[in-house]
């Protein structure tokens, strides 16, 4: 989904586990426009994208964020050389576990990114502790059984996204129609796709952590917001805040936002924030 004005420096917006490309319909109302242009998309097998056999994971991962940018802004012919090149630099935004793809990508493909948005991002920073989810484990049992059948899906999917809702978001607001929540969360296959993320969540921090002693991440603006309302008891906030300060100090140009008002689902709690945040990066401040 791309909104804006053709030409405007790029912001690509990729949701977190479980969610959607509208979960940043709030966030690209107040981007769009003449100073740039949004991207917001489905990974493989979720949302409204087609099944796929290739399963999560990092380079997955960082293969299509390169296929998005691609396909939504485009590249340009360098007519010194007679070839090819890429587009102008794109402000990458990443919610939850999308903050280590985009991440990643950076670190990959430092020469396409203007600067990095982490909403609300996973806690796993440089050298963090083991175990990591707790849930893993769980959803690779459930990989091993079948896909649920159609007229349960179309119960259980919609359930787990009010619930998802529910407990994620400080203000309840929900960002997509009750027709779009059946569209896709009414999919076996989508409801599948989701499971095999959580499942291979602790594979893809430990291709991360690899990937960081292998390539710096380049020093351009990184914004890590956080949000207050789902920073929970003391312990859990110290554990959290220390992460995301640890995160924002991988580029001398970082920094780590508190966001009151806001729950984990940040984009539909606090638009506005995110927002923001964009438009420092996009500024260079």
């Amino acid at each position: 989904m791309r909104h804006g004005r053709p030409g405007a420096p790029p912001v690509l917006l990729a949701c977190g586990m479980g969610g959607a490309c509208f979960d940043w319909s709030l966030v690209t109302r107040l981007l769009a426009g003449p100073a740039a242009v949004t991207v917001a998309f489905d990974r493989p097998g979720t949302g409204h994208s087609a099944p796929t056999s290739t399963p999560p994971g990092l380079r997955r991962e960082i293969d299509v964020l390169d296929a998005v940018l691609d396909a939504a802004v485009g590249s340009s012919v360098d007519s010194s050389v007679g070839s090819s090149v890429d587009s102008a630099p794109a402000v990458l935004v990443g919610h939850s576990v999308a903050a280590l793809h985009v991440e990643a990508y950076a670190r990959v493909h430092p020469h396409r990114v203007r600067g990095l948005v982490l909403v609300d991002p996973s806690t796993e920073p440089p050298g963090a502790e083991r175990p990591r989810d707790r849930f893993a484990p769980v959803a690779r049992l459930l990989l091993r059984t079948p896909s649920p059948p159609p007229a349960l899906a179309r119960w259980l999917g919609p359930a787990c996204r009010r619930v998802m809702v529910r407990l994620g978001s400080w203000t309840g607001r929900e960002t997509a129609t009750r027709d779009e929540v059946a569209e896709v969360y009414s999919r076996p296959d989508v409801l599948r796709a989701l499971v095999a993320e959580n499942a291979a969540y602790d594979e893809l921090v430990t291709e991360v952590e690899r990937l960081r002693d292998e390539h710096p991440l380049p020093e351009v603006p990184l914004v890590v917001l956080t949000a207050r309302e789902a920073l929970g008891g003391p312990r859990q906030a110290r554990m959290i805040l220390g992460a995301h300060d640890a995160l924002a100090r991988m580029s001398p140009r970082g920094e780590r936002v508190l966001v009151p008002g806001s729950g984990h689902l940040m984009a539909a709690d606090r638009p506005d924030a995110v927002a923001l945040a964009v438009r420092r990066v996009l500024d260079g401040t």
